[in-house]
């Protein structure tokens, strides 16, 4: 199996390198000019990756957001992937019984869910979403985008890359051969660099990880790592049953890379079954159904479901939420921590200083 996958990957090694060359050369040709971008008109900092998908993004952005909002006005735009809508669309514009993941996003929806006081929009457009996003909100003070390192046309005036810790951009290549969208040489435009999903025990020594990356002086590299909250009952079948009291389970998954999470899950609970299907899968009524017949329809049956926040967010769509009420889901959520205080203390007052010294150069 191993010499099949070493055969593929060289017969698609042409591709990957015809694939990243054409992507470096439209990051050149917006360098110098040949196409014009929009620099932003407030401070906005991009939360971005060079893999496609799993690197944590979303819960990254939400600490920036939570971080941010304690001194200043935020708001937040994002691509919407996965929506079904089409173009510009603000939630605080957005009549409530019309928010929902369809609409706006799984990832998206989740973030709005855990700031709903800050002013979110999507758009794939990113230099029309920040403009209709700043006519609705003028007083907004500095703008957090989620997934806009590609997105040359829009310039941000900060960039923090993430590359996983099991998965770094070095010595990764374009796809089809890798999992980059450019070349990892294009992580020098980065401001910040954080290794995401770092395992217990790992080797974070810094001076290991500057040249395995091939860092420039002035950027800098932080670590981060999940951390799993308790399960919470989010439906009313599992509104009755205690957490503390919960044993066996079974997880329902949508999401890049699950293997962290079961990992953790297997700590501490029996998993009777893992139904694993793509990033942000559509879920239809016939899976969610074989679920249900499958580990939920025999009495005295004493397991939960256990999905994700994001996972949580596609689930009820309208098209299954009946079905869905009928079982006793239980969500787990993560936040992300750095792995030392000064680590975290160090990227807060980075990012702080930033935006106030762009509001000082804009006044």
């Amino acid at each position: 199996m191993d010499r099949i996958k070493l055969i593929i990957g060289l017969l698609l090694t042409p591709f990957s390198l015809i694939y990243g060359l054409l992507a470096a050369i439209r990051r050149f040709l917006y360098r110098i000019g040949f196409w014009k971008g929009m620099d932003s008109p407030i401070p906005a900092i991009d939360v971005g990756n060079l893999a496609v998908g799993g690197t944590g993004k979303t819960p990254h952005t939400q600490y920036v957001i939570e971080l941010l909002k304690r001194e200043f006005r935020v708001a937040a735009l994002s691509r919407g992937y996965g929506r079904k809508s089409k173009g510009y669309h603000s939630v605080l514009q957005t009549d409530l019984q019309d928010r929902n993941a369809e609409m706006f996003g799984d990832e998206s929806f989740m973030t709005h869910l855990r700031h709903p006081d800050v002013p979110l929009a999507v758009d794939g457009d990113r230099c029309e979403g920040v403009r209709n996003l700043l006519s609705e909100n003028p007083d907004t003070e500095v703008v957090v985008l989620d997934d806009a390192y590609q997105h040359l046309r829009f310039r941000p005036s900060f960039h923090i890359l993430l590359t996983e810790y099991n998965r770094p951009y070095r010595p990764d290549m374009p796809m089809p051969t890798g999992t980059l969208r450019e070349f990892p040489r294009a992580a020098r435009f980065a401001d910040v660099i954080i290794v995401t999903k770092v395992p217990d025990k790992a080797n974070t020594d810094e001076s290991t990880w500057r040249y395995k990356l091939r860092l420039r002086t002035h950027q800098h590299l932080f670590f981060t790592r999940y951390r799993y909250e308790q399960l919470v009952p989010v439906t009313p079948a599992a509104e009755k049953i205690d957490p503390q009291l919960v044993r066996d389970i079974v997880v329902l998954t949508g999401i890049a890379h699950p293997k962290p999470l079961i990992n953790h899950l297997e700590k501490t609970y029996n998993i009777e079954g893992h139904h694993e299907f793509p990033d942000h899968h559509s879920f239809t009524e016939k899976e969610i159904q074989a679920v249900y017949d499958q580990h939920f329809n025999n009495i005295g049956n004493q397991c939960v479901l256990v999905t994700t926040e994001k996972d949580w967010m596609r689930l009820q769509s309208k098209h299954i939420r009946n079905i869905v009420s009928l079982l006793p889901v239980f969500v787990i959520r993560v936040e992300v921590e750095f792995l030392t205080e000064n680590q975290r203390d160090s990227f807060n007052q980075i990012v702080i200083d930033h935006v106030r010294g762009k509001k000082k150069e804009n006044s």
